[in-house]
């Protein structure tokens, strides 16, 4: 464990604490006060207790983060030890992403709500949060995808004030913002609110915005196609990945791009009965299906 970098890793049921990585810093998170809110309550206690005070850069990743990335603790902190001087490192939880949607809130649409892109202007409205008139191309250089970024103190002081304690607020108020506490389509067994999901699509946009000196893993092909995919995803990426890279070498989207990309992932979510990635283990959905203590230092998915 690397003292300078502090990456919690949650627990709320037994069975997780043999599937957490050892580099990371277990938190105890039993009690689970607020299962709908996901990662964004636990963030909220992060901020509020101030524990990345403690650290040179701060994160929290759930225990899936193994078998989203394929990433071990070790390689988290080499990376971020060969890149130093930055404000914020992420590392995307769905790197297969960009070659399935143009964009992740176009995802979120598909996945989660038809209106998911109305209820996070909605809610980044109440909060101040300024959002692009039009939601830009995302590719693995600038698309996080989930909670998995560690920043530094003075990043981490303003995102708190800027973004958490203001969602926050809005927890328990009647009105319009009861639109953002509606349950989102899931796979997971309890409940979680659209929220969350507004909540991690918005780094990016914040990082963009604000001008953060941040860094993205760079995911190369390999990388990408060495997770343990649904056999049409992987087949779908690897003739895609050859053909959606050019694209985005050249800088420019056409209209006739986005629906040819539309159409792709149409004809392969008809094929696609299960999760497009093995993340979560068959008999127990809070479970990883991969966890590091499977694998020797040298062993990969």
């Amino acid at each position: 464990m690397n003292p300078a970098i502090g990456i919690y890793q949650p627990f709320y049921k037994p069975s997780l604490i043999k599937r957490l990585d050892s580099g990371f810093i277990p938190l105890d998170w039993m009690s689970n006060p607020a299962p709908a809110l996901r990662e964004f309550a636990i963030h909220h206690h992060l901020a509020s207790n101030r524990l990345f005070t403690r650290h040179r850069l701060t994160g929290m990743f759930s225990p899936k983060f193994f078998s989203k990335t394929a990433l071990r603790s070790r390689q988290v902190y080499d990376w971020s030890a060969d890149n130093p001087g930055h404000d914020v490192y992420l590392f995307s939880g769905g790197c297969h992403v960009p070659y399935l949607h143009y964009n992740g809130i176009v995802r979120n649409q598909v996945q989660h709500s038809p209106d998911f892109e109305e209820r996070m202007r909605d809610l980044c409205g109440k909060i101040g949060f300024e959002l692009p008139k039009e939601f830009p191309r995302q590719t693995n250089a600038n698309r996080a995808g989930c909670n998995y970024w560690i920043a530094s103190a003075a990043f981490w002081q303003n995102w708190s004030a800027d973004v958490i304690a203001p969602i926050y607020a809005l927890i328990g108020k009647s009105g319009p913002a009861d639109e953002i506490f509606t349950y989102a389509q899931h796979a997971a067994p309890e409940p979680v609110y659209v929220l969350t999901f507004i909540y991690e699509r918005l780094i990016d946009y914040y990082i963009e915005r604000n001008r953060i000196d941040a860094l993205y893993y760079p995911w190369d092909t390999e990388s990408i196609l060495s997770l343990e995919y649904d056999p049409f995803v992987r087949a779908y990426l690897e003739v895609m990945i050859p053909l959606v890279d050019p694209i985005d070498a050249s800088g420019a989207w056409s209209d006739d791009d986005k629906a040819w990309l539309r159409a792709q992932y149409a004809a392969l979510a008809l094929k696609c009965g299960g999760p497009e990635v093995a993340v979560s283990d068959p008999s127990d959905y809070d479970l990883p299906r991969h966890y590091p203590a499977e694998f020797n230092d040298d062993a990969a998915l």
